[in-house]
């Protein structure tokens, strides 16, 4: 299949009922295989895409305490195509190909790694780059560039991954989130 691109829009939530258990919603239409939503839940800590083009994917955490996107760590399940994958990070290196999400699906070994400021790339070890996503910061669309090599099941788990908590991607990233989270500790002077 040739490359296309597309871009994934911050959807707000309108009803009460949503507003009360979705904290994301990304819609767009992922050129030959439709109109893709990914929306991650704030009761039931999952994300999930859904396309009637692609693969059933999701991402979950048993910590029901934390809000906003799933965390990414050991006890992360992630989902394609009914396939559960194995994750692997390296938080301590230094380099940001050191720092990737290592992804283990059935017989494809993934790496979701920062490859430029506010630029995402989806790899597999034996097809090189397959989905590239690129996020401005002031912008609230996320653009995704599907490369020729690329699959049903690539562009589904590039997808669902934009409802995992990436910040541990870059060493500024990480350090960043981790003063924000100290400082925003969720309780109020009164």
């Amino acid at each position: 299949m040739s490359g296309f691109t597309f871009d994934l829009a911050r959807r707000t939530p309108t009803r009460p009922a949503e507003m009360r258990t979705t904290h994301l919603v990304l819609t767009g239409t992922a050129g030959p295989y439709g109109e893709v939503t990914v929306t991650v839940g704030t009761v039931s800590r999952l994300a999930a895409l859904a396309a009637t083009g692609l693969p059933e994917a999701s991402v979950s955490h048993p910590d029901e305490t934390r809000q906003g996107l799933i965390a990414v760590d050991e006890r992360t399940r992630i989902s394609v195509g009914g396939l559960p994958a194995v994750l692997s990070q390296n938080r301590r290196s230094l380099g940001k190909k050191g720092r990737g999400i290592g992804i283990r699906l059935d017989d494809r070994d993934y790496t979701y790694l920062s490859v430029a400021v506010a630029e995402e790339e989806l790899r597999d070890r034996e097809r090189g780059p397959l989905v590239r996503l690129s996020s401005p910061f002031v912008s609230s669309k996320v653009g995704v560039t599907v490369l020729p090599a690329a699959d049903a099941s690539d562009l589904a788990l590039a997808l669902v991954l934009q409802g995992a908590d990436r910040t541990g991607l870059t060493i500024t990233q990480s350090a960043v989130s981790g003063v924000l989270s100290f400082l925003n500790n969720g309780k109020a002077d009164v």
